[in-house]
C-alpha cells in the first residue's frame, strides 16, 4: 500500500465551538532503523525510509464545550515506575497538571508546553468555548513521539467535536503541517504516521514528509511477540525539545549518516518479511551505529548506558527520536532482562507491546 502523505491541510477555519463532548487516543513509536532519514534536508536527496512500530504507550485527549469566550487547555502526564523481572511495576506517580485559561481573542501564550495545542486548535479552527485536556503516559520531551501523538489526537477528537472525521492520511498530513508551518520545527514525518496509523510499518519519505505508508510483511509469526519480549525502553530522566536536538545536527554528518540508515532500515524489512529475528537485530545495530555518527553528542547517553552494561548480553541499544535524552530502546534476550534491570537501578523502564492501533475514538 503506498499512501502519500506529503503536502499541507492548514487551510483557514471559520472559529466554531465544540457540539458535544469527545475523546480520542494515539500511540507513541519506537523506530527499529531508518530515523533520521526523514528529516527534510535528508529526505530531499534520494528519499528516506524508516521502520517502526506504533507501541501501546498513548496520549489521550477529551475535548468538550466550555464558556462561550474562553479557551482552556490542560496538561497531564502520568509516569510508571519500574518494572520488576516478574512483570510487576512500582506505584504510579502523576504530575500535577498544568492549566491555562485565557480569553478567545487573546493572543495564544508563548508558553512551550501549549504552543502545540494552541497551533492544533488553530489549524482545527476549534477556538471559542472550548476545553481541551491531553493526559500522557510519559512526561514531554521523551522521545517516544509524543507530541505527535497529542497532535493527531487532539485533530481526532477536535474533528468529532464539531462532527467532522478525518482519515489517517488527512490527520499525519495535518499534524506535520502544525509542527513545520505553524511552528517553525524542521522536524521529521515519522511520529505522526506513526499516530495516525498504528501498527508495524515501513515508511519512504521525501523532502516534504511521508510520501507512502506501507505495513511491514511479516513472514514468521513468532517473530513480533519475540521481538517485543527481548525490548526495554529505559527513561533516562533527560527531557529535551527535539526540535533543539536537531539543530545542533551537522548537515554534513547527517548527509554522510543518511545512506547507512536507509540501508538499516532495509535490512530490518527484510528480516520481518523472511521471518529472522537475527537479521531485524542487525539491521537495528546498524541503524544505531549509524545514528551515532549523525549525532555523537545526541547519542552520547547512549554509548555511557552501553558501557555501563558491557557485558550483560545486550544486543542493541540506542537512542530513541532525536537523542539527547528521553528514552534508550535496549534489546536484550528476556532471561538477561533481570541482570540488566539491577544494572539499571532506579532508571524507568518501559516494555509496551509492539503494533498498537492508531488514533481511535474513545469514550468520552
Amino acid at each position: 500500500m503506498s499512501t502519500p502523505c506529503a503536502g499541507s491541510l492548514l487551510a483557514s477555519r471559520t472559529l466554531r465551538s465544540p457540539l458535544w463532548r469527545a475523546a480520542a487516543s494515539a500511540p507513541m513509536r519506537v523506530s527499529f532503523a531508518g530515523g533520521g532519514s526523514d528529516l527534510p534536508g535528508v529526505a530531499r536527496q534520494d528519499g528516506g525510509r524508516v521502520v517502526g512500530a506504533a507501541i501501546d504507550l498513548r496520549v489521550r485527549v477529551v475535548v468538550e464545550p466550555f464558556d462561550r469566550g474562553w479557551v482552556r487547555l490542560e496538561l497531564a502526564s502520568r509516569g510508571r515506575g519500574r518494572e520488576q523481572p516478574g512483570g510487576s511495576a512500582e506505584a504510579t506517580e502523576v504530575s500535577a497538571p498544568r492549566v491555562l485559561t485565557r480569553r478567545r481573542g487573546d493572543p495564544p501564550r508563548d508558553d512551550l508546553a501549549f504552543r502545540l495545542l494552541e497551533a492544533t486548535l488553530a489549524a482545527a479552527g476549534v477556538g471559542d468555548g472550548v476545553a481541551l485536556r491531553v493526559e500522557a503516559e510519559t512526561s514531554p520531551g521523551a522521545g517516544l513521539g509524543g507530541s505527535a501523538s497529542a497532535a493527531v489526537a487532539a485533530l481526532f477528537a477536535l474533528r468529532a467535536s464539531v462532527g467532522e472525521v478525518a482519515s489517517p492520511e488527512e490527520l499525519s498530513r495535518e499534524a506535520v503541517a502544525i509542527e513545520r508551518e505553524r511552528l517553525g520545527n524542521a522536524c521529521g514525518a515519522q511520529d505522526q504516521v506513526f499516530a495516525a496509523f498504528g501498527g508495524l510499518l515501513d515508511l519512504a519519505f521525501d523532502a516534504r514528509g511521508c510520501s507512502g505508508v506501507r505495513p511491514l510483511a511479516i513472514g514468521s509469526p513468532e517473530l513480533v511477540p519475540a521481538l517485543s519480549a527481548g525490548l526495554l525502553l529505559v527513561d533516562t530522566a533527560v527531557r529535551r525539545v527535539s526540535g533543539d536536538v536537531l539543530d545542533r545536527v551537522d548537515a554534513g554528518a547527517a548527509r554522510e549518516a543518511k545512506g547507512e540508515l536507509v540501508a538499516a532500515a532495509g535490512d530490518v524489512a527484510r528480516g520481518f518479511e523472511i521471518g529472522s529475528l537475527a537479521l531485524v537485530l542487525s539491521g537495528m545495530r546498524r541503524g544505531a551505529a549509524a545514528k551515532v555518527r549523525l549525532s555523537e553528542a545526541a547519542s552520547a547517553i547512549a554509548v555511557s548506558m552501553e558501557q555501563r552494561l558491557d557485558g550483560l548480553g545486550v544486543e542493541v541499544l540506542r537512542m530513541c527520536g532525536a537523542g539527547g535524552g528521553g528514552h534508550i530502546l535496549v534489546w536484550a534476550p528476556p532471561e538477561r532482562h533481570a541482570r540488566l534491570l539491577d544494572a539499571l537501578g532506579p532508571c524507568v523502564v518501559r516494555r509496551p507491546p509492539l503494533g498498537a492501533p492508531g488514533v481511535r475514538r474513545e469514550p468520552a
